[in-house]
């Protein structure tokens, strides 16, 4: 053996890291979870979700326990543990989700209400669009304020939930209004907060009467329209 293979050979291994690891360090860490899997993971938070808001309209959220959520779902507790920390986690996703919903109803209808020719009856029309009507939601909605105000932990994830509500939803009241030559005359966030109320009332007095969440004549669908021809008149 040589005395340059030598050198070679006992030349101790360098202790800088090379170009690759400290890019790799510096970009963190990668996911590298499939796309099949992400997608698998996906769908079971979905049933989750879905059996959970069935499960929390029929027994209430305290009432309902893991396992109920789970076996309407069809997995263990181990799927549900791998996508939610604890049942508390879980209903605030399901809070995004129905947030979620709504802004992509206003979404989709916002400017064919615009264009209507009756502005008040353009608005009264867009408030049943966008509203999360059946039974199951309305009583899924009814638990998540009751806890929030038992646990203020989950109500301040319900009061951002609401903020962000009325702070997407009161522009569109205003201009819409302003479009048609009208103006709020009391602040956009009360005039949805009444608008809420009295479509709360209503739907639960329908659904208790056992005529279902939505008929034709209901407290909301007559007085929609003069709650706001009441909060609004003509702009200067």
């Amino acid at each position: 053996m040589t005395r340059a293979t030598m050198r070679v050979m006992t030349t101790p291994p360098s202790s800088e890291p090379s170009i690759a690891s400290s890019a790799e360090a510096a970009a963190g860490p990668v996911d590298v979870e499939p796309a099949p899997a992400k997608r698998r993971r996906s769908v079971t938070r979905e049933r989750l979700l879905d059996a959970a808001s069935r499960v929390f309209a029929q027994r209430g959220i305290e009432g309902a326990t893991v396992e109920e959520i789970c076996d309407r779902a069809g997995f263990t507790r181990g799927a549900f543990y791998s996508n939610f920390a604890h049942k508390n986690e879980l209903v605030v996703a399901l809070l995004d989700r129905e947030e979620a919903a709504l802004f992509e109803r206003l979404g989709g209808v916002v400017e064919s209400a615009l264009g209507y020719p009756n502005p008040i009856e353009a608005l009264s029309q867009l408030l049943f669009e966008i509203a999360p009507f059946g039974v199951d939601n309305h009583l899924l909605r009814s638990e998540l304020s009751l806890l929030a105000v038992r646990d203020p932990e989950l109500a301040a994830s319900y009061l951002a939930s609401q903020r962000t509500f009325r702070e997407r939803f009161g522009p569109f009241l205003e201009n819409g209004l302003a479009a048609a030559g009208l103006r709020l005359t009391v602040p956009a966030g009360d005039a949805i907060d009444t608008l809420e109320a009295v479509f709360e009332a209503s739907m639960r007095a329908s659904i208790v009467a056992g005529r279902g969440p939505n008929p034709a004549d209901t407290l909301a669908r007559r007085m929609l329209p003069v709650l706001l021809a009441a909060i609004s008149r003509p702009a200067p």
